[in-house]
């Protein structure tokens, strides 16, 4: 019912299969799956290749939300899991009450 798209802030090739990934989504997974995108790697910002703008932008492009994070110092980990929990619950919920 949800799916994270996680790409590696320090790597610039992951980014670029975000798209595919995308695409991926709308041609096998159920119309009505709840995606989000996830920077990882935050804590490395000097190494940073990809831009949070980037990141940004290409969720708004397709309307999908967006976080920075880091598993390694735990930042903004719970709070993606969660928000895309709460977004499905709304889905589900919303379809019940129909």
């Amino acid at each position: 019912m949800g799916i994270m798209l996680v790409y590696d802030i320090t790597n610039g090739k992951t980014f670029d299969n975000i798209s595919k990934w995308l695409r991926n989504i709308d041609e096998h997974a159920n119309e009505d799956v709840e995606k989000m995108i996830l920077g990882n790697k935050c804590d490395m910002d000097d190494k940073r290749q990809v831009s949070k703008d980037r990141g940004d932008s290409i969720a708004r492009e397709h309307s999908i939300p967006f976080l920075e994070t880091s598993a390694k110092a735990n930042i903004n980990v719970e709070q993606a899991f969660m928000d895309l929990a709460q977004a499905i619950l709304n889905k589900v919920s919303a379809l019940l009450l129909c």
